[in-house]
């Protein structure tokens, strides 16, 4: 099914690529017809917010700010509402909601009719990994649809033994990130990694992805510039295919905790 969805980008520590995943689906999900809010929850500093001017802000610290990204998602004109959470500020997102802030959070989004996705990206090595188990404790036993994004930036699909976990001589090691996904009801997606030489050109010349892929990009990265981004662009869209983060909004059934 089609479905109205809060998507929230989280991560218990920084640099694990959040902000660059929620740039990513501000770029794509128009290209398939969505409607969507932006919001950048860290309102002094984000680096989301700096990349288009229609990305709104909020601030963490100030509960009393008129406009929220909550009130976005009683706004019919969107399909879909995307806060950037500060890496390591999952506490400060709940703490807005009072004692009870992972239910009381949950329920303001189903409250609004729309879906609630979380989003946690990591690394390949031990601290990039075990951190997630904090999203994964956090919305476990919720209505929470819970998304661990492999970020290609650290490797290949199948470099990420810290989470998956490796069988050495008959035995296997690590995987236990993985398991408590599997027993949260969590979905896992490997996101293909843009060419770093790419991404700064991109950045040097101030376009947006989506603008690096189309005629700015031709005009200023040249055409295979360009083509090389629209290429890249395409690879996430299939990544993010049949997952709670598909672009068109087609959610998958809600995979039951175990």
């Amino acid at each position: 099914m089609s479905a109205r969805r809060v998507v929230a980008t989280v991560a218990p520590k920084g640099g694990v690529g959040k902000t660059f995943i929620s740039k990513l689906l501000h770029d794509l999900l128009p290209t398939h017809g969505r409607r969507v809010a932006s919001w950048d929850l860290d309102a002094a500093t984000g680096t989301f917010a700096v990349y288009h001017d229609a990305i709104k802000t909020f601030d963490l610290n100030a509960n009393s700010s008129v406009q929220s990204w909550l009130d976005d998602c009683y706004e019919a004109d969107f399909d879909d509402v995307l806060i950037d959470v500060p890496g390591g500020r999952i506490d400060d997102l709940l703490s807005t909601f009072g004692n009870n802030g992972t239910e009381a959070l949950v329920a303001a989004v189903k409250a609004s009719g729309r879906e609630l996705v979380v989003v946690n990206p990591i690394g390949a090595m031990v601290a990039e990994t075990v951190t997630a188990q904090v999203v994964l404790n956090t919305f476990s036993d919720t209505a929470a649809r819970i998304v661990i994004v492999k970020n290609g930036r650290f490797g290949n699909a199948d470099d990420f033994v810290i989470y998956d976990g490796i069988n050495e001589n008959g035995m296997r090691r690590y995987g236990a990130t993985s398991d408590l996904a599997a027993s949260a009801g969590a979905e896992t997606v490997f996101l293909p990694s843009m060419p770093p030489r790419l991404l700064a050109q991109a950045d040097a010349e101030r376009l947006r992805l989506i603008q690096a892929a189309g005629a700015d990009g031709v005009g200023r990265m040249g055409r295979l510039g360009a083509a090389r981004v629209q290429m890249y662009l395409s690879s996430v869209a299939e990544a993010f295919r049949d997952s709670s983060l598909d672009l068109d909004g087609k959610l998958p059934e809600h995979m039951v905790p175990r």
